[in-house]
């Protein structure tokens, strides 16, 4: 990752066909690597380099490349950080062999631009890598593809000509926005480039494997789809379990101008996606990865003025992600020294205890069965169902949906009762005030049979069976009407005419309606760029949501998911409810909307 934020969001209701992609139909994941890699659900990323040296200051004058210069790291164990990871809970480490400033911190035979030319001359990549497989902690690396505008790989990689081959040396001038270029005497050459990068990879794989996966960071628009299934065919070769992340692939030259790394196109190749920014709604189909920073979103490396987030935020969003079948990954780094901050090194030891407490309902579970809303999620494992509870009032009364399995018993995970009844309606649960923790509660369930069998349940959307109306329907045509978005089924759809970029829809509910959630499914349309969510109260029109696309220039072809895949507000009551569509950046499709009361 960059310091700018780049993003994948895994789309609901999109298939893949896991592993291989068009150029390697014949390579499938690992079905024994996907089931382990998930089971561990929540991992450390690590971000270190000699980058952390100008981490959070302007560039250098001399450029982010000569920092590896001055790095001597002298307090950096790697036995100590192994432990401390897993005194904190991780069950995995994901490590950037080679981040965006290009030096290695491996013994690499491919340039001299590598960490055993640093002050600090030791092999992190090794060092790690056998502390992980004393400990029993899988090891992933990460490991950066990076270019600029003109298609020249690497982000910088300023050292020296004759330490630098041309085909990734890049930047000779920071801070000029025209400053990607070669000098005036080199030509680049892809393939030779390409053949570099497979032979970093086998290094790695060699010396330091086997791992569980790799971690790929990309804005390489050289890097086709053709050269990224090749990549990931030359992955199997060197470790035929071993899984990639989807960001072995590309976008680009499929329609985006941007890589925004969508799990939308069977071809892909890679074995699980991996989203940023926001967490993505559930999906069992995917197998996917959630990573975020420990403190400001884009700060994934140590800075000294970065702030950690809260620990009851990281609980949340761990619960969040596993509720929604996905893994979670935070994001530090420690300091030009080797150590890690003392008041993070705190705060990641007590998610460690609270993992000691509750990690039950998290490692080796499943999302589901009952899809998570803004009151609850849940995870299962074999005939047991974990309710995370995220209500914290005082007297926290919770329905949920049926299940055809019978509740044999039902309490709180770290002791207690909680009051159940089991109707053909579905299931209450009473908590009392004693007994509600922040930033959740977890109720288990102990069930008459499998609950990983049963079919992810969400609760009833308001809008189902309402009355629609629309602004416009395309060439008048049923097969594009507005009912079509409360059908339940995401292969019909309304949409206006070719040249309409703007309308609405109104939905009656029947009666009067209490809504705090909605979700809007484009499919992979994503053209829609500012909407408003408004409720009839008072015979007026309310506006209760609204989403308008951020940095159009930067963010022009990433959809709405990306950055909003549900869309969450204050409870309002109304019986009408209206999209109101202000810009689609072409005429809009709507092929489901969802509202609901929590």
């Amino acid at each position: 990752m960059r310091r700018s934020v780049v993003v994948l969001l895994c789309l609901s209701g999109t298939a893949l066909a896991v592993g291989g992609g068009d150029g390697n139909p014949a390579l499938k994941s690992s079905q024994a690597s996907l089931e382990r890699w998930r089971a561990l659900r929540i991992g450390a990323f690590i971000h270190w380099t000699p980058y952390v040296l100008a981490s959070g200051q302007p560039a250098p004058p001399d450029g982010y490349g000569n920092l590896y210069k001055g790095f001597a790291a002298e307090h950096f164990n790697a036995d100590e950080w192994i432990r401390f990871l897993q005194e904190s809970g991780f069950r995995y480490m994901v490590y950037t062999t080679k981040h965006a400033d290009s030096c290695c911190m491996w013994k690499t035979k491919e340039t001299e631009y590598n960490i055993m030319n640093s002050p600090m001359r030791r092999d992190v990549v090794g060092e790690l890598a056998n502390a992980c497989k004393e400990r029993g902690v899988p090891f992933c690396p990460y490991y950066a593809l990076h270019n600029d505008s003109q298609n020249h790989p690497d982000w910088t990689c300023e050292v020296d000509p004759n330490t630098a081959e041309p085909d990734y040396r890049v930047r000779t001038r920071p801070g000029d926005a025209a400053g990607y270029h070669l000098s005036p005497n080199q030509t680049p050459d892809f393939d030779r480039y390409f053949a570099h990068v497979k032979a970093q990879l086998k290094e790695l794989s060699d010396n330091y494997g086997p791992f569980l996966a790799w971690w790929f960071d990309q804005r390489c628009a050289t890097l086709n789809h053709k050269y990224g299934t090749q990549l990931y065919a030359h992955l199997r070769m060197l470790q035929p379990d071993v899984l990639a992340s989807n960001r072995v692939d590309t976008p680009f030259g499929r329609g985006l101008d941007y890589p925004t790394w969508f799990v939308s196109e069977k071809e892909s190749a890679g074995d699980y996606a991996v989203s940023e920014i926001a967490i993505p709604r559930f999906n069992r189909d995917i197998p996917w990865e959630y990573c975020q920073a420990a403190g400001k979103p884009t700060c994934w490396f140590w800075d000294p003025a970065d702030v950690v987030r809260p620990l009851e935020t990281w609980i949340s969003e761990l619960v969040n992600v596993v509720c929604r079948d996905g893994n979670y990954l935070i994001g530090f780094g420690a300091r030009p020294d080797g150590a890690f901050e003392p008041h993070l090194v705190d705060q990641l030891r007590q998610l460690g205890l609270w993992l000691e407490r509750s990690g039950d309902s998290i490692y080796g579970t499943r999302g589901g069965p009952f899809k998570p809303n803004s009151w609850y999620g849940s995870t299962c494992r074999g005939s047991t169902v974990y309710v995370h509870v995220f209500r914290t009032d005082d007297s926290c009364g919770l329905r949920l949906p049926p299940i055809t399995r019978k509740v044999l018993r039902c309490g709180l995970l770290n002791g207690g009762s909680v009051e159940m009844n089991q109707a053909d309606n579905g299931i209450t649960l009473k908590l009392g005030k004693a007994d509600i923790q922040r930033p959740v509660t977890t109720v288990v369930l102990e069930l008459d049979g499998s609950a990983e069998e049963l079919k992810p349940i969400e609760e009833t959307a308001l809008t189902a069976g309402a009355r629609v109306r629309a602004s416009s329907v395309r060439e008048n045509k049923k097969e594009f009407c507005p009912e079509l978005t409360v059908d339940g089924d995401s292969a019909t759809y309304w949409t206006t005419d070719e040249t309409v970029s703007e309308g609405w829809l109104e939905y009656d509910l029947g009666k009067p309606c209490t809504f705090s959630r909605a979700i809007l499914d484009e499919g992979e349309e994503n053209w829609i760029r500012h909407l408003q969510i408004q409720a009839k109260v008072d015979n007026e029109w309310k506006t209760v949501f609204e989403y308008r696309h951020g940095n159009p220039e930067l963010w022009k072809d990433i959809p709405m998911e990306v950055f909003c895949p549900e869309f969450r507000f204050d409870p309002t009551t109304a019986q009408c409810v209206r999209i109101e569509l202000v810009n689609a950046k072409k005429s809009p499709v709507i092929r489901e909307f969802l509202l609901y009361e929590r």
